[in-house]
């Protein structure tokens, strides 16, 4: 989709702003087909037990308690599916940072689509009593906005440090938001635009509280947005669009593809086509592959793990740029360190919540083996999947002189094209329900509930936590 370099003028690019925000109107009420019915459930349901596993985070906590501070008005919204309520805008924010803490949270086209929308959804769905046919459509116009920004983009905006999360998010929650409450095309053209002036977020901060913090802003900016726009603020008619906005002033270099109208609601949705990846371990989605490669081979061929003298993981440039700590002290760090991934797969024979702990990444064995780990990094691309190579794999070179090699993984279980197996969404949102010591009867109803999403009268058919 992406254009070369280009010095176009406004007049020369589709107006995506107008567009979109005539999209996004004409999906309001719009019928949703099985299959996009069934990511958006998957997506609700990953969401909500992903922010259940970030409930005691540290992060968690520290946002709870700034919004108890500036709690918002009207207090109308649940804060972590409790029933205490603060202003929508505050719910959603902290919301989404428990959702994204633990890094367990799905994604697509390198972006955390869930961890930003179902919190906005659920917060502005709170304070206007919305219906689940509702939510789900707007999740679903959410996505394809987010998708179609990102997709237009040639360049890596990881690499230039952009966390699109962060940059593209505000836009897809200020469209997700602007559905719920109703907004008219001028009132979500301006909620877009407004959006695009509330976006930030770089991978510098990546390893720290911060991170989950970027989803948190982005669904807060959206339903922020949102009700500035719908309360008579304006902004600009190009906003996205413009020599000076947003998709131009991301770009790494300026080839940006400008000139694509954005589809119509009688299109093809995209979320039929890339639907959710949902990881199996809560780490960056980057180093799926390799721990399911690791894993994989030892169910079949165990490994003593200090018999490794050298392992050498083999994944793309893009995957790399993403896991920038090579030497990581805290559990934060080793979320995006590949050389902690591989440590823990040898060691412990699994990469869970248990071995996301300061204690276990700064143990003698983790940081031994992690110094043992060259990474190899290739240039070769899978079209299928543009930001990876075509398999991860590692060898392993022992003490006994043997070099083993993994399991060639192409696509991680639970990526879209491998997705989860009956049972397997469930046995996640198990555990991260009871890693909150959520009761296995609240767990289960709270699933359902989730599962079910697009026949709530409203969000009073979620049930509450204590």
């Amino acid at each position: 989709m992406a254009a070369p370099p280009s010095s176009a003028s406004a007049g020369d690019v589709a107006p995506l702003t107008a567009q979109i925000a005539d999209y996004a109107c004409a999906m309001a009420d719009r019928r949703l087909g099985a299959r996009s019915l069934e990511i958006v459930r998957l997506g609700f349901t990953d969401a909500g037990a992903v922010l259940l596993a970030g409930l005691d985070e540290p992060v968690t906590r520290v946002m709870q308690r700034l919004v108890r501070h500036d709690p918002g008005t009207p207090a109308g919204s649940r804060m972590l599916l409790s029933r205490e309520r603060v202003g929508a805008a505050q719910a959603a924010l902290v919301n989404a940072v428990a959702a994204h803490a633990v890094d367990w949270d799905d994604y697509a086209y390198s972006n955390h689509p869930s961890a930003v929308l179902v919190p906005t959804l659920l917060a502005a769905g709170d304070a206007v009593g919305a219906g689940g046919a509702r939510l789900a459509a707007a999740y679903v116009a959410g996505y394809e906005v987010w998708g179609n920004l990102m997709r237009r983009e040639a360049d890596h905006l990881h690499s230039k440090g952009w966390h699109p999360t962060a940059v593209l998010g505000p836009v897809a929650a200020a469209v997700a938001a602007g559905m719920i409450y109703r907004l008219t095309a001028s009132e979500m053209r301006d909620a877009i635009a407004l959006s695009a002036s509330l976006a930030g977020g770089v991978m510098a901060n990546f390893g720290t509280m911060a991170k989950p913090v970027h989803a948190g802003r982005a669904a807060h900016a959206g339903i922020q947005a949102a009700t500035w726009a719908q309360g008579g603020l304006q902004a600009g008619n190009t906003t996205l669009e413009s020599p000076l906005g947003l998709m131009r002033a991301l770009s790494p270099a300026g080839r940006v593809d400008l000139k694509t109208p954005f589809p119509s609601v009688d299109d093809p949705p995209l979320i039929d086509r890339l639907a959710l990846n949902i990881k199996k371990y809560p780490t960056v989605g980057a180093s799926q592959r390799v721990i399911d490669s690791i894993l994989f081979y030892l169910a079949r061929h165990p490994v003593d793990a200090h018999q490794v003298v050298r392992a050498i993981p083999r994944i793309s440039e893009k995957f790399a740029a993403v896991m920038p700590f090579h030497a990581p002290r805290t559990a934060l760090e080793a979320k995006f360190s590949l050389e902690f991934v591989v440590a823990a797969s040898l060691l412990r024979g699994k990469v869970g919540l248990a071995e996301l702990s300061d204690a276990f990444v700064t143990s003698e064995p983790v940081q031994a083996l992690m110094r043992k780990v060259d990474i190899e990094i290739t240039t070769e691309s899978d079209p299928g999947y543009p930001n990876a190579a075509p398999f991860d794999v590692v060898r392993l070179q022992m003490a006994d002189g043997r070099e083993l090699r993994t399991d060639e993984i192409h696509r991680a279980t639970g990526h879209a094209d491998a997705p989860l197996q009956d049972g397997q969404l469930w046995t996640k949102f198990a555990q991260c329900a009871d890693t909150a010591r959520v009761p296995e009867a609240l767990a289960r109803r709270l699933f359902d509930a989730l599962q079910n999403i697009d026949a709530w009268r409203d969000t009073e058919d979620l049930p509450a936590l204590a």
